[in-house]
């Protein structure tokens, strides 16, 4: 059984996968030592990976080590199965290879667009013989109703759940649909103007916000909410004697 832990700026991700097929995933918002002691006293794990985009706990990586037989920890030097064509590949967010590597085996042979809606919204271009263009970020939804709120003297901090009409019929109402609408407007444009470039173009939508974004989206998209961990587990089988 394969451990694949995503940690991201918000929660962490603990996913267990049997012969290449995800059985599980629990998500943690506090992560450390107890959690993965409780986690490992409970499965049966031959092999983890680990990816941060922040700071990780010292004990729980070190518990980690000392109880997993085949423990790898992702980073810039990992080998992965597609080629970066990033200029600066150090800097690359592990969390976007990992994405482009799910994508990768998804949709062999064809271009791919990745939409990673979390925190921040990262769009991933790969092309159709495996290389990993590049991309660009932006604020994600909850980012932009957080930078309305402090930038602002008066507009309240707003929760993205509740309505998200098209047109808002109040302050708390106009500030989520902005911000939803937003982004799921940016997408369409990005897909819009790609298709351009690249007809046979695939569009995967991923992340925390996928589901709702998803909703707003007229436009073809394929939503897989686990496509970072599908390519963390391919990075742990090229990495790792399993």
């Amino acid at each position: 059984m394969n451990l694949i832990i995503d940690q991201g700026n918000s929660v962490t991700k603990m996913a267990l996968f049997r012969a290449g097929q995800l059985q599980n995933v629990d998500f943690y918002p506090k992560w450390g030592p107890d959690e993965v002691t409780r986690f490992l006293d409970t499965h049966a794990v031959d092999a983890a990976i680990f990816s941060t985009v922040t700071d990780p706990d010292p004990e729980a990586l070190k518990l980690l080590q000392q109880r997993v037989r085949c423990f790898v920890r992702f980073d810039h030097t990992s080998q992965i199965p597609v080629r970066i064509g990033y200029h600066t590949p150090h800097t690359l967010g592990l969390d976007r290879i990992a994405a482009v590597v799910g994508a990768s085996m998804e949709c062999p042979g064809r271009p791919v667009l990745i939409v990673d809606a979390g925190t921040c919204v990262t769009y991933d271009l790969l092309t159709a013989d495996g290389t990993f263009a590049g991309g660009n970020i932006a604020p994600g939804i909850r980012l932009r109703l957080l930078a309305m709120h402090e930038h602002t003297g008066k507009l309240p901090l707003v929760d993205d759940s509740g309505e998200i009409p098209e047109i808002g019929f109040s302050t708390e109402t106009a500030m989520r649909a902005g911000a939803t609408l937003g982004v799921a407007y940016e997408i369409e444009g990005y897909m819009a103007r790609l298709n351009e470039i690249y007809p046979d173009l695939f569009v995967f939508l991923t992340g925390g916000d996928a589901l709702k974004l998803a909703a707003k989206i007229k436009s073809r998209i394929f939503v897989n909410e686990n496509l970072v961990l599908t390519g963390l587990n391919r990075i742990l089988q090229e990495n790792a004697e399993i």
